[in-house]
């Protein structure tokens, strides 16, 4: 009677990842048990490459390869040992080309540092509100006396109207951060 095993038994067995696993299921390996599993990839492996077991040693008892030679069992699909050559040059080729990208991005300042960014607009934010909040103390001594409802609103007007000028120029302000397109 054969027993069922999981996947990842298998492959710890084998000294497999899990990605690898399920490649080689796809191609047909079975994984109903690790001997099957072993037998179909000795049978299928490179002649050259294979290592006959020691007579003495059924392939039931052969031992998993020690801890040190297991993947790490949280690998993104596709990396691993397993993976191919020119899987990984494509993937480095891509990664290339978008740094470049990103670079050329920067010097047509077109690409931010968002760290420099949301510091230059915390600090417009902060002066933005400070200047708002310092209104009704800088014109409750102008506006008590006064009694024309316009020349209230003339200078209420003027006072907001300055904070927020300030603000609207925010984009200015972070273009002329010389750390901010590096």
């Amino acid at each position: 009677m054969v027993n069922e095993v999981s996947q990842a038994a298998i492959g710890r067995a084998l000294g497999l990842s899990p990605a690898a696993i399920t490649k080689l299921k796809g191609q047909g390996m079975p994984v109903t048990s690790v001997e099957e599993a072993q037998a179909w990839r000795q049978e299928r492996q490179n002649i050259a490459a294979r290592k006959a077991l020691p007579a003495s040693m059924p392939a039931s008892q052969v031992a998993p390869p020690p801890p040190a030679f297991f993947p790490p069992l949280d690998l993104p699909s596709g990396d691993g040992p397993d993976e191919h050559h020119d899987t990984a040059r494509t993937r480095l080729r891509i990664a290339e080309a978008n740094m470049a990208e990103m670079n050329e991005a920067k010097m047509r300042r077109e690409l931010v540092n968002l760290s420099v960014v949301e510091r230059q607009l915390a600090t417009d934010y902060a002066t933005t509100r400070d200047a708002l909040l310092q209104i009704p103390a800088r014109l409750a001594p102008l506006l008590a006396p006064e009694s024309n409802t316009t020349a209230i609103y003339n200078m209420l007007h003027a006072e907001i109207h300055q904070a927020l000028l300030n603000l609207a120029g925010t984009v200015q302000q972070v273009q002329a951060i010389p750390e901010a397109f590096e």
